[in-house]
């Protein structure tokens, strides 16, 4: 069964939050339409959507979802 998601609406800014069903306080990111092509963005969570740090190319909302769900964001390693 594919996942399932709850967008919201992204106050103050532009996009979709995606949140879990189940517990909407927890938010996998911000997926927004990309102004310059036909194509989704999918952007973690505690970035401002729109300043570059997007991942682009989503045929549609639910597929950058789906990538904020199963591919969490890199943490540093510390290592210089």
């Amino acid at each position: 069964m594919p996942e399932q998601f709850t967008f919201a609406l992204n106050p103050g800014s532009l996009g979709y939050r995606v949140l879990d069903p189940q517990d909407s306080s927890n938010c996998y990111g911000v997926v927004w339409h990309s102004q310059s092509g036909s194509n989704w963005v999918a952007e973690y969570p505690g970035t401002h959507p729109g300043s570059g740090g997007g991942i682009p190319g989503f045929a549609c909302r639910h597929m950058a979802a789906r990538f904020l769900y199963r591919f969490r964001r890199p943490q540093p390693s510390g290592r210089p």
